[in-house]
């Protein structure tokens, strides 16, 4: 699935509940190609950033966080979740 296919799914999922691997809960809201965690802008997560968060193979959030990819725990939390994934 590509990144377009992602996002829209991404999009499609705003403002819903999400959790990282610990299972902490989390809402995002998107604008343009960003999106924002519980509406925080320090929390800011780029479409780039998922984009390269996909490419980790068996990513976790140690491995994403290696990356530079500001925010592993949400990013992990969204690229493996099945509704982005499998929608």
């Amino acid at each position: 699935m590509g990144i377009e296919a992602i996002w829209n799914n991404v999009r499609r999922y705003e403002g819903e509940v999400f959790r990282t691997k610990t299972g902490v809960e989390y809402r995002y809201k998107v604008y343009g190609n960003y999106l924002l965690v519980n509406h925080d802008r320090r929390r800011l997560i780029t479409k780039e950033s998922l984009e390269a968060a996909l490419m980790i193979q068996n990513p976790t959030p140690s491995r994403i966080k290696s990356k530079g990819i500001w925010g592993p725990s949400y990013v992990y939390g969204i690229i493996t979740d099945k509704r982005i994934r499998n929608a």
